[in-house]
């Protein structure tokens, strides 16, 4: 039996499967063998996927009594796992049998992470409690024998009475009277013992049922007196008569307690068209679907409506359960319009129940669901497809809030906002007031003073970066600093149009599944133990490193790669083999991002700063930071089998595991194809460029239209793919170089540092190590595009005196700038470490990889300067 078709994973996607599956490990077991032992501790559960275990308990006699038989599919195990108490019986193979292991570790994550599997167990669990109930009933010969003594002394219509009632789950006066014709009161009182087999319920109507204790009895000896038949017929005519009368919800608990759910689905359609909103028995109907298996309620789109009203009204628990199950199989039954209702519904629950994080989340798949709608030109389109984009896209968020969140130096605070407010409109007022200096003009002084007014703002993370980037630009029209089309300049730029295409090609390759699809292709061709797939995880790195330009997308997806092979390897959380894993995924999966143009955003957006008095090429790009990528790659491989030398898995990984993964994920899809062969097309282009001239910025375009017009870059893709606030900061950040040279703050600040840092531009050795250490302690304050900015405009004027190619600067402001001697420093590294759940390594691991990184990047940028001079970037 596949993987897929167990029914505790119906409703995985292939991906999910895929992933779950590196997690697995799969047992052999020969006929005969126990697998384990009445009254052991469990801490795991079992799946069969071929062959049949057989259940025993001890008896008090020390034999051993089979309980049942368990197949392909079933699982077994779990209760250990769920009550924490002892194996409750043995397990034998009755015949030879393969079976899945899940660890306690790797179910908790299930039952958190996915809510089908915690609605599965509950049906599991609830399922074998009625069988258990029946055993006890159906042993208990004495009861049962006194039943019959009583039902001795009734005549027979009252017999047949009591076992009719048995039948049915309630009854009134009207239908007895139809049935029997005869007064039930007048009975009782000719037959008082009667009185213990019946309840009456007359808070709105005199309803009748037979009491709990002894309706199962009546049932269980009902065939000595009766016909099966007769149940059906009786059952029958009840339905028909309460459904004359319109007692739906009579109608329905009769099917409901025969498990007849088509039936019941039935009626609850005609119910609804039959009853104002307003009518409590619609309640009494919501009330028994609870009991109705989730896989049907979410077949007809009117009745889950019809549910989930009930339910945020009345049980919100079991109505997110039901929200959940559908969204797990919504692609072959709902239309767009229909998810964005779903999702709002979800919303409103959770709002009940209080999880106001989980209702956003739901409104933010509510909003991306329809925008899909709106904007798609696709009819064909699978909604599947539109759910997998907008789960994609969550996921990313939370990524990114979790690190955001992590990252900040404090709590933010009116306090500290209205303080920041102040520092920042006293930088402009001083600036503005002081006399100008270093032989600026007036309005060079203005212009530093906003820039640090801005950068007191981007420290204290009060409001987003980009907004303070345009009140900055706004702030040089108002003033009359530049002209509007200095200003604006930047988002004039080749290549500000270049960011919008790469990351345009970074969202269409990111929601494909081809990274993960490579990943796995890249550990199968290398060995299975520790070190091989480690070696493994640093090649994925570096091949996929120029094709995805954000660091933590990658990261993203290569530490929780490692930690699903740390866990199928047997490494717990945070031991030497799963931080070696995870360490090695982070570094070769993120912070190689500086050694290729396209490695990262920022390296775009750093070079955008000067590319206009030095480009370079892609491949110009590739070959002057190659001999740094061998030493920084060295050093830290070294560090790493340092760290965690003699480490070795419990277990290899296995190749049937690897090939299992691949074959869940299926054979390339045509979105796939074209987005990797589009993108691996303009990468050759633009390392061809010095054959053809075409500048980068116009492959892109070609690229970008290829993707638009095959349709696998959608209007959803564009908005939610890319990063339309980073591209508006990234527009200003590039008019921020043309502002600084007609305002003649270049030549201003190099004749200043020239005259006061002259230890510094006497060698590039000085030079570069003094920039790598300035920036690592900007990043204790400001970080990530912003410390780029200032340091690479900072600096420029001065290692021009140097006779530094402008490159060789940006490459060691990008290295230096995001290093994690303390977590919040790095956005890199917070995201592959919540990535990961912090589960793969801890931030004590982390700090020493972290020396090792600052130790390679001053070691890097010192061993290449002879390399670098003598291809003459450095004068």
């Amino acid at each position: 039996m596949a993987i897929k078709d167990i029914e505790m994973f119906k409703g995985f996607s292939n991906l999910e499967l895929a992933k779950l599956l590196g997690k697995l490990e799969k047992i052999e077991m020969p006929v005969g063998s126990s697998l384990f032992e009445q009254g052991e501790f469990g801490d795991s559960m079992y799946l069969i996927k071929t062959g049949k275990i057989e259940l025993f308990s001890k008896t008090q006699e020390g034999t051993h009594q089979s309980l049942a038989f368990l197949y392909e599919g079933d699982t077994l195990g779990e209760m250990a796992l769920l009550t924490d108490e002892p194996r409750s019986a043995t397990a034998v193979a009755a015949v030879d049998s393969v079976l899945y292991h899940i660890d306690r570790e790797t179910f908790d994550r299930l039952i958190v992470e996915q809510g089908q599997i915690s609605a599965y167990f509950i049906r599991l669990l609830s399922q074998r409690l009625v069988m258990t109930n029946e055993r006890l009933q159906a042993s208990k010969e004495a009861k049962a024998h006194w039943l019959e003594k009583e039902l001795e002394q009734l005549p027979k219509p009252l017999v047949k009475f009591l076992f009719w009632l048995a039948c049915l789950p309630r009854v009134n006066d009207a239908l007895i009277t139809y049935a029997f014709q005869f007064d039930f009161d007048e009975n009782v009182k000719a037959y008082p013992i009667l009185q213990q087999f019946i309840h009456i319920d007359d808070t709105k109507a005199p309803w009748l049922q037979l009491r709990a204790e002894f309706a199962q009895e009546l049932r269980n000896i009902f065939p000595r007196h009766y016909a099966y038949v007769d149940q059906q017929a009786w059952a029958e005519e009840a339905a028909a008569f309460y459904e004359a009368q319109e007692e739906w919800s009579s109608v329905v608990d009769i099917y409901a307690s025969r498990g007849e759910w088509g039936r019941v689905l039935d009626v609850v359609e005609r119910a609804e068209g039959a009853l104002p909103e307003s009518d409590p028995r619609l309640q009494e109907i919501g009330h028994a679907l609870r009991r109705c298996p989730e896989a049907l309620l979410v077949e007809s789109y009117e009745i889950l409506m019809f549910y989930v009203r009930y339910c945020v009204e009345h049980a919100p628990e079991a109505g997110l359960s039901v929200i959940e199950a559908t969204l797990d199989k919504q692609g072959a039954v709902y239309a767009a319009q229909q998810l964005v209702t779903i999702y709002e519904w979800g919303a409103d629950l959770c709002h009940k129940l209080e999880r106001k994080q989980l209702a956003l989340e739901y409104l933010q798949l509510a909003e991306a669901t329809a925008l899909s709608q709106s904007g798609s030109s696709q009819p064909q389109r699978s909604e599947e497809r539109i759910y997998g984009l907008a789960k994609q896209m969550l996921a990313r968020r939370k990524s990114q809030l979790l690190a955001e969140k992590a990252g900040r130096l404090g709590q933010r605070s009116r306090l500290l906002g209205f303080a920041a407010v102040i520092l920042a409109v006293l930088s402009m007022l001083g600036f503005h007031y002081v006399e100008p200096v270093a032989g600026l003009s007036r309005h060079g002084m203005d212009f530093i003073g906003i820039g640090l007014a801005a950068v007191i703002l981007w420290i204290v993370n009060i409001m987003p970066d980009y907004i303070v980037a345009l009140g900055m630009v706004m702030l040089w029209v108002l003033g009359g600093l530049v002209e509007p089309q200095v200003a604006l300049s930047g988002f004039a730029s080749p290549t500000w149009l270049y960011m919008i295409f790469i990351m345009a090609m970074s969202a269409v390759i990111t929601k494909s599944g081809f990274l993960y699809r490579f990943s796995l292709h890249a550990l199968k061709r290398f060995p299975s133990h520790y070190r091989g797939q480690l070696w493994g995880i640093v090649a994925g790195g570096i091949i996929l490193n120029p094709m995805i330009p954000s660091s933590s997308a990658k990261v993203s997806l290569g530490v929780p790669i490692a930690q699903t092979l740390s866990e199928s390897m047997g490494f717990g959380a945070r031991s030497h083999g799963a931080a070696g894993l995870g360490l090695a995924a982070m570094i070769f999966y993120g912070f190689t991002a500086p050694f290729v143009l396209t490695g990262s955003y920022t390296n775009v957006l750093a070079y955008g700063l000067v590319a206009l008095s030095a480009p370079i090429s892609w491949v110009q790009w590739f070959f002057y930071a190659l001999p740094g990528f061998l030493i920084f790659s060295g050093v830290l491989l070294a560090i790493l089998f340092m760290m965690f030398r003699n480490t070795s898995a419990a277990k290899p990984i296995s190749s049937e595991v690897l090939n299992e993964q691949l074959r869940l994920l299926g054979p390339l899809s045509r979105e796939e194809r074209i987005a990797v062969s589009t993108v691996l097309g303009c990468i050759i282009m633009m390392v061809l460029q010095p054959l053809h001239g075409i500048d980068s910025a116009w492959i892109m375009l070609v690229g970008f239209a290829v993707l638009v017009i095959s349709g696998v870059l959608d209007r959803p893709t564009m908005a939610s793919g890319i990063d339309w606030t980073f591209l508006l900061f990234l527009g200003v950040a590039f008019s921020f170089s043309a502002a600084t040279n007609e305002l003649g703050l270049v030549e201003a600040l190099s004749a200043f540092l020239g005259e006061h840092m002259g230890i510094f531009i006497s060698s590039p050795y000085y030079f570069l190590a003094a920039v790598i250490v300035l920036s690592f302690v900007v990043t204790l304050i400001v970080r990530d595009d912003p410390a780029v900015i200032l340091l690479v405009t900072a600096l420029l004027p001065l290692a021009q005196k140097v006779g530094i190619h402008p490159w060789i600067l940006v490459f060691v402001v990008l290295l230096s700038t995001d290093p994690f001697f303390f977590a919040y420093q790095s956005p890199t590294y917070l995201t592959a470490y919540y990535s990961s759940e912090g589960k793969s390594f801890s931030h004590r691991q982390g700090q020493k990889i972290a020396l090792g990184y600052g130790l390679a990047v001053l070691l890097l940028a010192i061993v290449c300067v002879p390399y670098w001079k003598w291809l003459g970037l450095i004068q």
